[in-house]
């Protein structure tokens, strides 16, 4: 019981990692743009609340995102989703 409690704490805080240094300097930002913008519950791409995230992530290692690429695939993201679901199936 004690393993299974372990793995789930573990699976839990897997998508509660920071971007390395790696990844802020070699990010595709349009690529997260588009990501963010595709798998957003809201269908108003001008939340850019994970840009802030990758923002705040990114400057310790002294990389600052590219907004405007990040906005671009955001809204991208979120026209291609709109297209597969339609708005009947907004929340």
């Amino acid at each position: 019981m004690r393993n299974c409690w372990m793995l789930a704490c573990t699976l839990a805080f897997a998508g509660c990692t920071t971007m390395s240094a790696q990844q802020c300097s070699r990010a595709d930002w349009n690529l997260l743009g588009y990501r963010d913008g595709y798998s957003s519950a809201s269908p108003d791409p001008a939340s850019k609340s994970m840009l802030a995230t990758y923002t705040a992530e990114c400057a310790p290692h002294g990389v600052k995102p590219d907004a405007v690429a990040y906005a671009k695939g955001l809204e991208t993201g979120s026209q291609n989703r709109l297209y597969w679901w339609g708005p009947s199936t907004w929340p």
